[in-house]
C-alpha cells in the first residue's frame, strides 16, 4: 500500500509533463508528415518528402510550436493574477497592440523600399526590427489596461476585462486604418498579421528570438508559481501571506506582452490559444501554477501545430489556406461562449 502510495505521488508531477509531450510529438511528426493536396487533388499528401521540403515543414512547425507555447503561458499568468478564467492575451487587447506596432514597422519598410533593394543588409534590420514595434505596441496596450482596469489602487478583473475589450477595439480600428494607408504592394503581408498566419518562410533568427524569449519567460514565470498560487485567493489573505501583488502583478503582466509580442512577431494574431490551453490544463491537473506553466505550453505548442497542420492540408477545401487564426477562432469562439454560460466560481 505505503509502495503504491508513492508511485501515486511521484507520478501526480510527471503526468502533466508525460501527457504533453506526447502530444507535441504526435503534432510534430503530424505536422511534418502532411503536405498540401497537389494540384488538381483534394487530399493532402502524406509522408516525408526530400530534405528541403522537410526543412519548409520543420520551419513552419517549429515557428507554430512556439507561438502556441508562448500564448499558453502568457494566459496561465493573465488568468490566475486577474482570477478570471476569460482572460488571455487576445481577448485582454495586448495582442492587437502587438500587431498595430509590427504594422508601422511594416510601413516604414515599405516606405523606404529602395534602400531595402539597395542595401540588402536594411531588408534583414527591418524584418528582425519587427520584435521591437511589437513589443512597444503590447506593452503600451497592456500598460493602458492596467492603469484602466484600477479601482481605489486595486486591479478589479471585470474592469480590467471590459477595458481589454474596447482598447482591442480601437487597436482593430488603428489596423484597419494602417493598412487603408498602406501601398498595394504591402497589404498582403499586413493581412497575413491581421488573420493570424505561420509562414514557412520564417527567418530563422526570428525562431531563435522568440525561442529565447520563450525561455526567459518561462523561467521567470516558474520563479513567481508560488506566489501565483497565493495570489489566487483574495487580495487580502494575499498579501497578509507575504506577497507584493503590486509587483506580481507588474512581472506578470510584463511577461505576458512579452510572450504576446513574441507569438505576433511569428504569426500576427492568433487568438483563444490563450484562453483554451490553460484552461483545459486546469481541467486535467488541477490549479496549481507549477503544473500549468508546465503542461499548458506543451498543450499550446501541440494545438496550434495541429491547427497549423490542418489549414496546410485542407488548401484545396477553401480555395487557398485559411489563416491558422481563423482555426483558433472556431476552437475558441464557442470554448469562451461554452466559459461564459457556466459563470461558476473562480477557484
Amino acid at each position: 500500500m505505503m509502495f503504491n502510495l508513492k508511485l501515486l505521488r511521484l507520478a501526480r508531477p510527471i503526468a502533466p509533463v508525460l501527457i504533453g509531450l506526447v502530444l507535441v510529438a504526435g503534432a510534430l511528426i503530424g505536422g511534418l508528415a502532411v503536405g498540401p493536396a497537389m494540384p488538381g487533388k483534394t487530399w493532402p499528401v502524406l509522408g516525408f518528402g526530400p530534405a528541403d521540403i522537410m526543412h519548409l515543414r520543420l520551419v513552419r512547425v517549429l515557428a507554430a510550436g512556439l507561438v502556441g507555447a508562448s500564448l499558453a503561458i502568457a494566459g496561465v499568468l493573465l488568468q490566475g493574477l486577474l482570477r478570471n478564467p476569460l482572460a488571455d492575451p487576445y481577448i485582454l487587447g495586448i495582442s492587437s497592440g502587438a500587431t498595430a506596432g509590427v504594422m508601422v514597422w511594416i510601413l516604414i519598410g515599405n516606405i523606404f523600399v529602395s534602400v531595402v533593394i539597395a542595401h540588402p543588409w536594411m531588408g534583414i534590420i527591418l524584418t528582425c526590427g519587427q520584435a521591437g514595434p511589437a513589443l512597444v505596441g503590447a506593452l503600451v496596450t497592456c500598460a493602458a489596461v492596467y492603469f484602466l482596469g484600477r479601482r481605489s489602487g486595486m486591479l478589479d478583473p471585470v474592469t480590467l476585462l471590459l477595458a481589454g475589450v474596447v482598447l482591442g477595439s480601437i487597436n482593430t480600428a488603428l489596423i484597419m486604418l494602417l493598412n487603408n494607408l498602406a501601398p498595394y504592394g504591402a497589404r498582403t503581408d499586413i493581412l497575413d498579421y491581421i488573420f493570424g498566419y505561420i509562414s514557412a518562410a520564417t527567418p530563422a533568427v526570428e525562431l531563435w528570438l522568440v525561442a529565447g524569449l520563450l525561455l526567459v519567460c518561462w523561467a521567470a514565470a516558474m520563479g513567481i508559481s508560488g506566489a501565483m498560487d497565493i495570489a489566487s485567493f483574495s487580495d487580502v489573505e494575499a498579501v497578509s501571506m507575504g506577497v507584493k501583488l503590486a509587483r506580481l502583478r507588474l512581472i506578470s503582466f510584463l511577461l505576458s506582452a512579452i510572450l504576446a509580442a513574441g507569438a505576433i512577431l511569428l504569426a500576427g494574431p492568433v487568438g483563444f490559444v490563450g484562453l483554451i490551453c490553460p484552461h483545459i490544463c486546469r481541467s486535467w491537473f488541477g490549479p496549481d501554477h507549477r503544473r500549468l506553466l508546465v503542461s499548458s505550453p506543451l498543450l499550446g505548442a501541440a494545438f496550434l501545430m495541429a491547427a497549423d497542420s490542418f489549414v496546410r492540408c485542407t488548401g484545396a477545401w477553401f480555395n487557398g489556406e485559411l489563416p491558422v487564426g481563423v482555426v483558433t477562432a472556431l476552437c475558441g469562439g464557442p470554448f469562451f461562449l461554452y466559459l461564459l454560460q457556466r459563470r461558476r466560481p473562480w477557484h
